[in-house]
């Protein structure tokens, strides 16, 4: 699926096309414009992760996707695709417990629609909804003011302020702001201590919101 393309640039250029369309009425043109976005979404988000750049897209992309597999998951070739394209994406979103929940509610409709049209279960329609609880209680928890109900997923402890709504509403700005304060940091081992100090600095000076990094939460760990 990927090549040595620029996905960033094809990904406008399939926008463009999408953009063109008013109504998708199953012409076969118009799907793979569609599903080319979608692709694109995908195929930048992990390069984000994996270059430890641009990550604040990853929201704004998964939103995207959101948009155009909403409308491709009606019709029924195009679930095996979509199936891929959301299980991957689900993977590049972090920090947003709201859109994770949309995001895994296709996915979980998807499986579902696969299920039907196939005669047989799949295991993921038992777990997406536990995770989808899960996601939900702690958001209400931390809604209520009751952080120590929140249920931890690993081992690794995070700073609770992340469930909340306003962390949501801000936190790709505070990382835009961060990452471009480290446009000439090298990525690799120990960028993220740099990172994540940026980061709490633009969250309490921009936004008023304290928070505390992996490190603090997790004393005794080491992260590279």
């Amino acid at each position: 699926m990927e090549q040595e393309i620029d996905i960033r640039k094809e990904l406008e250029k399939a926008r463009e096309k999408a953009s063109k369309i008013t109504k998708l009425t199953g012409n076969s043109d118009d799907i793979d414009a569609y599903w080319e976005v979608v692709c694109g979404d995908v195929l930048l988000a992990e390069q984000n992760l994996r270059e430890q750049d641009h990550t604040w897209e990853n929201a704004m992309l998964t939103r995207e996707l959101l948009h155009y597999a909403k409308q491709l998951e009606s019709y029924d070739h195009m679930l095996n695709s979509l199936y891929s394209a959301v299980s991957r994406m689900s993977k590049s979103l972090y920090e947003h417990p709201r859109l994770k929940i949309e995001l895994l509610s296709l996915f979980l409709l998807i499986v579902n629609r696969i299920e039907c049209l196939n005669g047989h279960e799949l295991g993921l329609s038992e777990d997406l909804p536990i995770e989808i609880r899960r996601l939900q209680r702690n958001i209400e928890y931390a809604e209520s003011g009751e952080f120590d109900l929140i249920e931890e997923e690993g081992h690794l402890k995070h700073d609770p302020v992340e469930w909340t709504q306003r962390w949501e509403e801000v936190i790709d700005e505070a990382d835009k702001i961060a990452y471009e304060r480290l446009a000439d940091h090298p990525r690799g081992m120990g960028f993220c201590h740099a990172y994540w100090h940026e980061r709490a600095q633009v969250l309490e000076e921009n936004f008023g919101i304290i928070w505390r990094s992996p490190s603090l939460m997790n004393p005794g760990v080491i992260f590279d």
